[in-house]
């Protein structure tokens, strides 16, 4: 799903914005709070995880340095994170004595209560990192290929949703990417041969590429939740078990469309 926009519930610089008031912040931040926890109630853990992390660091930066740490960053999925070099520093000046005292009580109130939320976020992100697993069905020697497929069957709806996944350089780093092929009942197909018939690459190579099944017992949210665990789960299979020089990126030449 493209998300090609800044999605921040809470803005980096809300504690700035007119009137610079710590009642008015307070309950700012309080609201702010109450849906990501609501978000982290239901097992959403992104992008809230990624944006409270973000709230954090900039209380810290402004403690030490009176400095914003701010994005210009545009979001393509719920679960992108921000590189420390997407962010550019901003100087707070041009405050009066009294603002800035309302700056400070901000600062300190919002400290712990952002630290609990985050931490809250934190012990679901482990739930269910923990409660999912892949396991490797086909094509170990091509793991370095950098692409391949991913399936997750959902027992209750009878069903399996069936991905494709590519590494690609973004920004010098690498990225894991999920495209959905494929979901519905296989009624006795071989998830492979799905695999094969639904691809969007071209290539002759493709009945040589990996492919994962994951298992998870929870009926996690998808967008919010299980694919970013996903992804993260086969990206790290992949750099555990292959050397980084070995492993290939995503080449669009490749694509059907």
């Amino acid at each position: 799903m493209s998300r090609k926009k800044q999605h921040f519930k809470l803005k980096p610089d809300w504690m700035f914005s007119q009137p610079i008031d710590f009642e008015f912040n307070k309950y700012t931040l309080l609201d702010y709070i109450q849906k990501c926890e609501t978000s982290f109630d239901n097992f959403k853990i992104y992008p809230d995880f990624v944006e409270v992390s973000l709230h954090l660091a900039n209380l810290q930066s402004l403690m030490k340095e009176r400095t914003l740490l701010l994005t210009n960053k545009k979001f393509e999925h719920p679960d992108d994170e921000i590189l420390v070099k997407e962010l550019y520093p901003k100087r707070i000046t041009g405050l009066t004595e009294d603002e800035f005292v309302e700056i400070e009580k901000t600062i300190m109130y919002s400290g712990n209560r952002l630290l609990d939320t985050f931490n809250i976020g934190k012990s679901i992100w482990s739930i269910v990192y923990e409660s999912t697993a892949i396991n490797l069905k086909k094509n170990k020697k091509t793991l370095n290929s950098g692409r391949g497929f991913v399936y997750l069957p959902i027992k209750d709806d009878k069903k399996v949703l069936v991905w494709e996944f590519f590494l690609k350089k973004y920004k010098g780093d690498t990225k894991m990417y999920l495209k959905l092929i494929w979901e519905g009942d296989p009624q006795g197909l071989k998830i492979f041969d799905i695999c094969l018939e639904k691809t969007t690459w071209l290539d002759q190579e493709i009945y040589k590429l990996p492919m994962f099944e994951v298992i998870s017992n929870n009926k996690f949210p998808l967008e919010e939740t299980l694919i970013p665990i996903i992804k993260r789960k086969v990206f790290g299979y992949i750099y555990q078990t292959v050397p980084t020089k070995e492993i290939l990126h995503f080449d669009s030449s490749k694509l059907i469309s």
